[in-house]
């Protein structure tokens, strides 16, 4: 009798010890500033937005003013604006050709940027009365938020990295994590430490892990907000990666799978790890 009441008391003294290290785990880098994933919808509709306010911009630009050229502006020395301003014409469409729900357009954005910001820095500099700029005035919050979308601000920073994952990649980075935390539960069932109580408390937290994963998946495909479901699902990995690395098992591939693509779910929705 008083070896089962220390086993039973040893058992649930275990289950508390999980307890314990799951709840004392935070993330304190999944800020709730965080700004709202946008959806693939979303972003295209920005993208349409930009090339609006572009043509705006250019159609209250002075006539005399399009038809010359700026001396010490440009790596030749000198730029001609009409030239320029075709350019950016010319990459704003195609920025909005090539974006789809397959290709999220990176490096059109980034031309975008970059020739906007040579905009930006030769409007700042001209006078507010001059005719255009308040139409760039409203471009530059555009800008702002197609930059935020891709995870940099505008004007882009030295050496900013400009990047977006779309709804697609997202949400297959999610099923990734449901697939491989089940697969980590079998694991669990035939793993023969820690105590079973241990690891069935473990299996538990897994498949609030596993839930969160697919919600995730299915807010995300639908093209719904789901940045408050990833930090959810961010917090519960973080719980269980406490207990896992107090507790490791002989086999944590699957774990590490898990990780893996958690954190490419954390750069598609700008969340700084």
């Amino acid at each position: 009798m008083t070896s089962n009441r220390y086993s039973n008391i040893g058992a649930r003294a275990l289950c508390l010890l999980l307890v314990s290290a799951l709840s004392l785990w935070s993330l304190p880098a999944v800020a709730q500033s965080t700004p709202e994933r946008l959806s693939d919808k979303d972003v295209k509709a920005l993208i349409d937005q930009v090339d609006e306010g572009r043509d705006k911009f250019e159609g209250n630009l002075d006539g005399k003013f399009k038809g010359s050229t700026l001396q010490g502006q440009g790596p030749a020395g000198e730029t001609k604006v009409a030239g320029a301003l075709q350019d950016y014409q010319d990459s704003t469409k195609k920025l909005k050709d090539r974006f789809t729900p397959k290709y999220s357009a990176s490096a059109e954005v980034l031309t975008v940027l970059k020739q906007s910001a040579s905009i930006h820095t030769f409007m700042q500099s001209s006078p507010d009365a001059m005719k255009g700029r308040s139409e760039w005035d409203r471009q530059t919050g555009i800008l702002k938020r197609l930059a935020a979308a891709y995870g940099a601000t505008f004007p882009l920073a030295e050496g900013a990295v400009v990047r977006r994952m779309n709804d697609g990649e997202a949400a297959g980075f999610a099923e990734e994590i449901a697939e491989a935390a089940d697969e980590f539960k079998h694991d669990l069932d035939k793993a023969t430490a820690p105590p079973t109580p241990e690891r069935a408390a473990a299996k538990k937290e897994l498949d609030v892990l596993i839930k969160h994963a697919k919600d995730v998946k299915s807010r995300v495909g639908d093209g719904k907000p789901a940045t408050a479901q990833v930090r959810q699902l961010l917090e519960q990995a973080a719980k269980l990666q406490a207990h896992f690395t107090a507790n490791p098992l002989p086999t944590m591939s699957n774990w590490d799978a898990v990780q893996a693509s958690l954190g490419k779910l954390q750069q598609a929705f700008n969340l700084t790890p």
